[in-house]
């Protein structure tokens, strides 16, 4: 399963679904995407800092856009 959580909310949320998951499936499911403390604590090795997804609006986006499209590449 591939998830992606971009700030700390999503984070729980992700953790939330994944223990779930892992109490249906347990012996046959894998994790993959990115997330923070709380998901990498249900088994998730996260492809990048979730950190580098948690950007407010246009003004902070700007600086951060290439290293955006890296992350996206590596997430294909």
């Amino acid at each position: 399963v591939f998830l992606i959580a971009g700030e700390p909310s999503g984070d729980v949320i992700g953790g939330r679904l994944m223990s779930a998951l892992k109490e249906l499936c347990p012996s046959r499911i894998k994790f993959a995407g990115v997330g923070g403390e709380i998901m990498g604590s249900e088994g998730l090795h996260s492809e990048f800092p979730m950190e580098d997804l948690t950007v407010m609006g246009v003004m902070e986006l700007i600086p951060h856009v290439y290293k955006l499209a890296v992350h996206l590449q590596q997430a294909v």
